[in-house]
Protein backbone atom coordinates (compact mmCIF):
# COMPACT_ATOMS: atom_id res chain seq x y z
CA UNK A 1 0.00 0.00 0.00
CA UNK A 2 1.37 3.32 -1.02
CA UNK A 3 0.31 7.19 0.32
CA UNK A 4 0.36 10.01 -1.02
CA UNK A 5 -0.80 12.94 1.58
CA UNK A 6 -4.47 11.37 2.49
CA UNK A 7 -4.53 8.93 -0.48
CA UNK A 8 -3.77 5.37 -0.75
CA UNK A 9 -3.11 3.81 -3.50
CA UNK A 10 -2.36 0.00 -4.66
CA UNK A 11 1.00 -0.85 -7.27
CA UNK A 12 1.10 -4.15 -8.62
CA UNK A 13 2.87 -5.59 -11.80
CA UNK A 14 1.28 -8.11 -14.11
CA UNK A 15 1.26 -11.56 -13.83
CA UNK A 16 3.31 -12.24 -16.46
CA UNK A 17 5.77 -10.12 -14.61
CA UNK A 18 5.58 -11.93 -11.04
CA UNK A 19 2.99 -10.03 -9.49
CA UNK A 20 -0.73 -10.12 -9.14
CA UNK A 21 -2.18 -7.68 -11.26
CA UNK A 22 -3.95 -5.97 -8.23
CA UNK A 23 -2.93 -2.25 -9.03
CA UNK A 24 -1.37 -0.21 -12.37
CA UNK A 25 2.04 -0.44 -12.19
CA UNK A 26 4.58 2.41 -11.41
CA UNK A 27 4.96 3.05 -15.04
CA UNK A 28 1.61 3.16 -15.69
CA UNK A 29 1.29 5.19 -12.85
CA UNK A 30 3.58 7.49 -14.10
CA UNK A 31 2.04 7.93 -18.07
CA UNK A 32 -1.24 8.49 -15.79
CA UNK A 33 -0.18 11.56 -14.14
CA UNK A 34 0.72 13.19 -16.97
CA UNK A 35 -2.58 12.72 -18.51
CA UNK A 36 -4.46 13.44 -14.90
CA UNK A 37 -2.72 16.38 -14.97
CA UNK A 38 -3.54 17.87 -18.05
CA UNK A 39 -7.12 17.00 -17.44
CA UNK A 40 -6.83 19.10 -14.24
CA UNK A 41 -5.23 21.77 -15.59
CA UNK A 42 -7.85 21.92 -18.72
CA UNK A 43 -10.44 22.24 -15.64
CA UNK A 44 -8.34 24.80 -14.00
CA UNK A 45 -8.10 26.70 -17.51
CA UNK A 46 -12.11 26.36 -17.83
CA UNK A 47 -12.68 27.60 -14.47
CA UNK A 48 -11.10 30.57 -14.21
CA UNK A 49 -12.27 31.66 -17.95
CA UNK A 50 -15.85 32.68 -18.10
CA UNK A 51 -16.31 32.42 -22.08
CA UNK A 52 -14.44 28.48 -22.42
CA UNK A 53 -17.02 25.41 -22.13
CA UNK A 54 -15.42 22.35 -22.60
CA UNK A 55 -17.38 19.70 -24.19
CA UNK A 56 -15.19 16.80 -24.07
CA UNK A 57 -11.58 16.86 -22.77
CA UNK A 58 -10.09 12.92 -22.85
CA UNK A 59 -6.38 12.08 -22.48
CA UNK A 60 -4.56 8.64 -23.90
CA UNK A 61 -1.17 8.31 -22.56
CA UNK A 62 1.39 5.45 -23.77
CA UNK A 63 4.62 5.50 -23.29
CA UNK A 64 7.78 3.11 -24.49
CA UNK A 65 10.10 1.57 -21.31
CA UNK A 66 14.11 0.60 -22.86
CA UNK A 67 15.16 -2.52 -20.82
CA UNK A 68 18.97 -2.61 -20.77
CA UNK A 69 21.31 -5.59 -19.90
CA UNK A 70 22.11 -4.22 -16.57
CA UNK A 71 18.56 -5.49 -15.32
CA UNK A 72 17.71 -1.43 -14.98
CA UNK A 73 15.04 0.11 -17.32
CA UNK A 74 13.86 3.56 -18.42
CA UNK A 75 11.03 5.32 -19.51
CA UNK A 76 12.02 6.08 -23.19
CA UNK A 77 9.36 8.14 -24.84
CA UNK A 78 6.00 9.02 -24.13
CA UNK A 79 3.23 9.40 -26.60
CA UNK A 80 0.07 11.54 -25.31
CA UNK A 81 -3.36 12.33 -27.51
CA UNK A 82 -5.72 14.80 -26.41
CA UNK A 83 -9.06 15.13 -27.62
CA UNK A 84 -10.97 17.94 -26.79
CA UNK A 85 -13.97 19.67 -27.63
CA UNK A 86 -14.39 23.50 -26.34
CA UNK A 87 -16.88 26.29 -27.65
CA UNK A 88 -13.76 28.33 -28.58
CA UNK A 89 -12.63 29.10 -32.43
CA UNK A 90 -10.12 27.38 -33.75
CA UNK A 91 -7.48 29.75 -33.17
CA UNK A 92 -8.37 29.65 -29.50
CA UNK A 93 -8.98 26.27 -29.15
CA UNK A 94 -5.37 25.39 -30.21
CA UNK A 95 -4.15 28.62 -27.69
CA UNK A 96 -6.26 26.90 -25.10
CA UNK A 97 -5.05 23.13 -25.56
CA UNK A 98 -0.91 24.58 -25.38
CA UNK A 99 -1.92 26.48 -22.81
CA UNK A 100 -2.82 22.96 -21.00
CA UNK A 101 0.14 21.27 -22.09
CA UNK A 102 2.68 24.74 -20.97
CA UNK A 103 0.68 24.95 -17.35
CA UNK A 104 0.49 20.89 -16.80
CA UNK A 105 3.25 20.56 -13.71
CA UNK A 106 3.72 17.04 -14.32
CA UNK A 107 4.47 17.58 -18.76
CA UNK A 108 6.45 20.70 -17.66
CA UNK A 109 8.64 18.65 -14.80
CA UNK A 110 9.30 15.51 -17.13
CA UNK A 111 9.79 16.96 -20.73
CA UNK A 112 13.86 18.14 -19.90
CA UNK A 113 14.18 13.97 -19.19
CA UNK A 114 11.88 12.21 -21.43
CA UNK A 115 10.71 12.80 -25.03
CA UNK A 116 7.22 13.38 -25.59
CA UNK A 117 4.71 13.53 -28.52
CA UNK A 118 1.57 15.20 -28.29
CA UNK A 119 -0.95 14.92 -30.63
CA UNK A 120 -4.13 16.99 -30.77
CA UNK A 121 -7.34 15.51 -32.21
Amino acid sequence: MNRTGSHSYIADEPIVARGTDAGPNPVQYLLGAVGSCMSVTARDIENDEANLTIKKFQVDVSGETTHYQDGSSKVTNIDIKITAETNLSPADHQFFLNEVVRKCTVHESLIGSIPMTINFV
